[in-house]
């Protein structure tokens, strides 16, 4: 599921016969509450390992909500959309002012090479920001942030997610460059491609060229980070995901290395491979020994 995919959407009816269909069209209510939705096994599995954007409106206010989950895969986006549900409640009988609806629900399987601000769901939600912020539009609730409009606009939320523009951004990957493997693996004269233990090459009508999983004799050293606040009352923002405002972050937070691992593959075109210092000869051993694998190259 590499392609953006419409899990949700509360303007299209989920019956499946006419009945249900005329009912729901005839309702203006067709969300689905979100708590009972995630506890739903199949709808937990559907999810997982997905980066999803959501538009949710809680039953205690005239208030949408729209954001992104599963930055980072895995059960991600589940555990975002959860803590509605730890804020919200669910809805009942006695309290009509608890629980919270799912209005849509839409996204695309988790890939480690896209950066989260280079995929879909992280343009959607910043073309939905920027349209919301603007003067002239004059959306801006006071005290909240840019990500939460009065439902009488949600119209023009939905209008922005289905502009043919916005309809399909598409992830982009990011090539961990020959300076970079240099600049994190100080290679020397000394390292070398041991062999190749595997290769992407995509189908259908696409042009691009494959990318082959190469074996160093030496790790990469790959670290993970975490902010650290400076100081102790910062501003608060709600759009610290958005570039404009990474100076103003850095300003404020240090990062301190939370863990640290050693990578001997990446991926690399042929054209890269050939280059490195046993590249040609591994790219050679592996294409006589996968004789019928299509490369693109």
């Amino acid at each position: 599921m590499n392609n953006f995919t419409v899990l949700f959407d509360y303007r299209n009816a989920q019956g499946k016969t006419r009945a249900a269909k005329k009912k729901a069209s005839d309702s203006n209510t067709n969300s689905v509450e979100l708590g009972p939705w995630l506890d739903n096994f199949a709808n937990k599995k559907k999810i997982y390992d997905m980066r999803l954007f959501y538009v949710l409106k809680p039953n205690s206010e005239d208030i949408v909500k729209f954001g992104i989950a599963g930055t980072k895969g895995e059960a991600g986006a589940w555990g975002r959309l959860h803590q509605y549900i730890n804020d919200h409640g669910y809805s009942s009988d006695l309290n009509k002012c608890t629980g919270i609806q799912m209005l849509y629900l839409a996204g695309n399987k988790y890939n480690k090479n896209v950066e989260i601000t280079n995929s879909d769901i992280y343009k959607k939600e910043l073309m939905c920001k920027k349209y919301f912020r603007s003067p002239e539009v004059d959306a801006h609730l006071t005290g909240r942030g840019y990500e939460r409009i009065n439902l009488d606009r949600i119209k023009e939320l939905f209008d922005i997610i289905d502009d043919p523009s916005n309809k399909d951004f598409g992830d982009v990957e990011t090539e961990r460059r020959t300076s970079q493997r240099l600049q994190q693996q100080e290679l020397t004269s000394e390292d070398k491609v041991l062999r190749i233990t595997g290769h992407e090459t995509k189908g259908g009508k696409s042009k691009a060229m494959t990318k082959y999983t190469c074996y160093w004799n030496r790790p990469a050293v790959l670290t993970k980070e975490k902010l650290v606040r400076k100081s102790k009352n910062p501003r608060k923002d709600s759009d610290l995901r958005d570039l404009e405002i990474a100076v103003e972050k850095e300003k404020r937070f240090d990062t301190e290395e939370t863990e640290r691992t050693f990578d001997h593959e990446t991926l690399e075109f042929a054209k890269n491979l050939i280059l490195f210092p046993g590249g040609a000869k591994s790219l050679e051993v592996y294409k006589i020994l996968h004789k019928t694998a299509t490369f693109r190259d």
